[in-house]
């Protein structure tokens, strides 16, 4: 989804490819609200929240890297009504992106906390916490 959304070949679950100069990751936050659990129980909710972090890997030029970071931003931030294979991604709320420096080959990052509100339910009839549906 994200893929096609952004209109990168290269957008990885959990990784990234190190030795390529342009590639984004999302991965699971590293913080996160806790659950909330509608009346009735876990079986009842409509919705689910679910906090991700998007990694940034581009060039070694740190103003291409801050403009992409801040393209995929606007990308991110204009999500409404997204449809999936079996979920809607309502909207995205992110932060904006802040840079974590340089990895090991000299290629600059930044990162966007964000936080997406899915509707829908995999065939289980539960809802699919999954990266890879992303």
């Amino acid at each position: 989804m994200l893929s096609d959304i952004l209109d990168l070949q290269d957008v990885y679950a959990g990784t990234i490819d190190g030795n390529l100069d342009k590639c984004v990751g999302v991965y699971n936050a590293k913080t996160s609200k806790p659950q909330r659990i509608c009346i009735g129980g876990k079986a009842c909710p409509k919705t689910l929240e679910k906090h991700i972090s998007v990694l940034i890997h581009w060039t070694d030029t740190p103003t291409q890297a801050e403009i992409k970071a801040q393209s995929v931003l606007d990308i991110l931030s204009d999500i409404r009504q997204y449809k999936g294979d079996g979920f809607t991604v309502k909207y995205l709320e992110c932060k904006e992106p802040v840079s974590v420096g340089r990895d090991e080959r000299g290629v600059c990052e930044y990162v966007i906390e964000a936080q997406y509100i899915t509707k829908g339910m995999n065939e289980y009839g539960k809802h699919n916490r999954s990266l890879s549906r992303i």
